[in-house]
């Protein structure tokens, strides 16, 4: 069983290439100004275009005559219908005549100017237009290729974005999570715990500050400095008694007040002790100093424990 003949609605379905009509409105003022005819090599290519046209449209050709249009193969059908046979003759008048008058007024038709400064005439050599072609084509396959490895990284690109979105997500949960829990542990604490731990946050604030200074980062805040007295005792920024709340607990007031004298007593008492300690490493460095000058390496190995 032979093969069947596509029918009319899958030849229809086919899609062919085609040009789509584009209209463009110029201006007369830029077409005399702009415009200019084609040069002679140009113009002679058209020349030769156009009176092959007519030549084979004639009859003139012989056998490279053009066969008319809408003209069918069958020589019964052609003699039975004479009205085709009226329009094909007609056809023909009018390409010879179409093909006259632009032979006439080619020297005078102005053309838009070309992008190229030297005059091109790759448009009417076959050959040139099918090289042309060729590059193309390989240029849009190179341009396709990489199309598709810069979707492919796209997409690549989109799903570790939509990884960091959800591990980004996951922290600010988990930070919320903490600062809520924060703020609940923080509503049962004690006045007391609730001051040492800001104090606790304070110093570690202000080490965040000192590594930011070293690294020559800009500190977000100024902080208090801990100053000395003459005596060398420690005074915190904006020194006084520690305020736990505006109005105290009266049943720790006693207690904070006997503290406050314990360690008043005891920064007291060292006070005196400091300039000891200042003349024992005094005399320290110069001890080091005479060893240094009297005794030779290994003596001072031996001394120091570092050779049995």
């Amino acid at each position: 069983m032979g093969a069947s003949k596509p029918t009319s609605s899958c030849v229809n379905s086919i899609q062919f290439a085609k040009l789509e009509p584009r209209i463009k409105n110029i201006s007369q003022a830029t077409i005399r100004k702009k415009w200019k005819p084609l040069p002679v090599s140009s113009q002679e290519r058209v020349r030769e275009i156009l009176l092959n046209l007519k030549t084979k449209r004639s009859g003139a050709g012989g056998l490279d005559r053009v066969p008319a249009v809408g003209r069918t193969r069958s020589a019964a059908t052609r003699k039975a219908n004479l009205a085709t046979t009226v329009k094909e003759r007609e056809y023909e008048r009018i390409v010879e005549e179409v093909a006259d008058k632009l032979l006439s007024r080619l020297p005078r038709m102005p053309f838009p100017p070309t992008t190229s400064t030297q005059a091109d005439d790759s448009p009417f050599n076959l050959s040139n237009t099918l090289h042309r072609i060729r590059e193309l084509q390989s240029q849009l396959t190179t341009n396709v290729q990489s199309a598709h490895l810069l979707r492919r990284q796209i997409q690549r690109e989109k799903k570790a974005l939509k990884r960091d979105r959800a591990e980004l997500a996951g922290l600010e949960a988990a930070l919320k999570s903490n600062e809520a829990l924060k703020r609940k542990r923080g509503r049962t604490l004690h006045p007391l715990a609730r001051d040492l731990d800001d104090e606790v946050d304070e110093v570690e604030m202000e080490e965040f500050e000192r590594l930011n200074a070293v690294a020559g980062i800009a500190a977000g805040r100024s902080r208090g400095v801990v100053s000395h007295d003459q005596n060398g005792a420690l005074h915190p920024p904006n020194s006084g008694v520690m305020d736990l709340d505006g109005d105290p607990d009266p049943e720790l007031e006693p207690l904070l007040k006997q503290l406050r004298s314990h360690l008043l007593s005891m920064q007291n008492n060292t006070a005196s002790m400091r300039s000891v300690v200042a003349a024992m490493e005094d005399t320290k460095t110069a001890l080091d100093q005479f060893v240094a000058m009297r005794l030779d390496k290994g003596t001072l190995r031996r001394l120091d424990g570092l050779e049995g």
